[in-house]
């Protein structure tokens, strides 16, 4: 019975093992279909935008293309990041391989931001040629068409991969989520702007590159924020105090905890790695310890995913106070 029972042990931690692994090979695809999806609907925007904007004398949906080919771009590296990210630990990388979702998020953070650098330069040097004398030509009506298609298809990405990015807990998703949003906002502004233009006729056409201006402003602050997030968490920064405090709270609730202190997070990726210290009575056999150990780290990863890294630290509670006062009638 013994020898049964400690190979049923055996098998159990095998499995333990190998769930985060499975997990994260099952995010791999989810998290590679809806950036496949996205990098197609990029490419027929790209086309399509660039193209439509030549024809229909339009600089700021020729400044939209441009976006949409970054977000091409980005489409490509978040692919090879979640390849490598769902790489289990090795000897060379004892903690995974999820620190390239973070870099990878840098990464397209660096894209939105050169994308939104030229977008303002080509606006801003049409709007100083304008002033100088130099006619703009009034858009066309195919090139609002285009922008209208864009704002559609756009929005309807951003949602379908936001909800993914918040069901995988992907980081590096979720950024690129945003870039199909910033892509469609830019695809508003644009329509506007071709449509303040048509409407109103040649003298009003500056409305186009002036568009192009403002929501190039608005992707750079979008950049600037992804780019500080990503660098942060690849300076181990820790996680959000709300989440430190629901990480003590699981623990705490879960059962022959006394007390919990120098505890340390950080972000993995998309993952969580918790590095805790716990205080439990001191008469307590090292099983027994040990079981409450274990305890903590299911509780942990029934919370916050199977993928999550939690190492448990056991010490002897020590009342203090009751320390002190036996101190105290010691010396007396």
């Amino acid at each position: 019975m013994a020898e049964q029972k400690k190979a049923k042990v055996v098998t159990v931690g095998l499995e333990d093992l190998q769930t985060p692994f499975q997990n994260s090979a099952c995010k791999s695809k989810e998290g590679v279909r809806v950036t496949v999806i996205g990098m197609i609907v990029n490419i027929i925007l790209t086309i399509i935008k660039i193209a439509a904007g030549f024809i229909g004398n339009s600089a700021a949906l020729i400044a939209d293309g441009v976006h949409s080919l970054s977000d091409l771009l980005s489409d490509f590296v978040v692919i090879f990041s979640i390849r490598i990210s769902a790489k289990p630990e090795d000897e060379t990388h004892n903690y995974g391989h999820k620190k390239i979702e973070t870099l990878a998020s840098v990464i397209v953070g660096l894209m939105l931001l050169f994308a939104g650098i030229s977008i303002l330069y080509e606006g801003a040097v049409t709007i100083y040629e304008f002033t100088q004398g130099v006619p703009i030509e009034k858009p066309a009506m195919i090139a609002f068409y285009v922008a209208l298609i864009s704002i559609a298809c756009k929005e309807l990405l951003y949602q379908y991969t936001h909800r993914v990015a918040k069901k995988l807990g992907s980081d590096m998703i979720e950024v690129n989520a945003w870039h199909h949003r910033t892509d469609a906002f830019s695809s508003v502004g644009v329509a506007a702007g071709i449509g303040v233009a048509i409407l109103l006729g040649d003298q009003w056409a500056i409305i186009d590159p002036i568009m192009a201006v403002l929501l190039a402003l608005y992707i750079l602050y979008i950049a600037f924020k992804i780019i500080y997030n990503s660098i942060n968490d690849l300076m181990e920064a820790s996680l959000d105090p709300e989440v430190n405090d629901e990480i003590k709270s699981v623990i705490l609730n879960c059962g022959g905890v006394l007390n919990v202190h120098s505890l340390k997070t950080r972000k993995l990726g998309s993952s969580k790695a918790i590095d805790v210290h716990i205080m439990v009575d001191e008469d307590l056999t090292v099983k027994e310890a040990s079981v409450i150990q274990k305890d903590i780290e299911k509780c942990l990863k029934e919370r916050f995913g199977d993928d999550t890294y939690v190492i448990v630290k056991i010490e002897p509670f020590l009342d203090r106070k009751a320390e002190r006062e036996k101190h105290i009638l010691d010396g007396l």
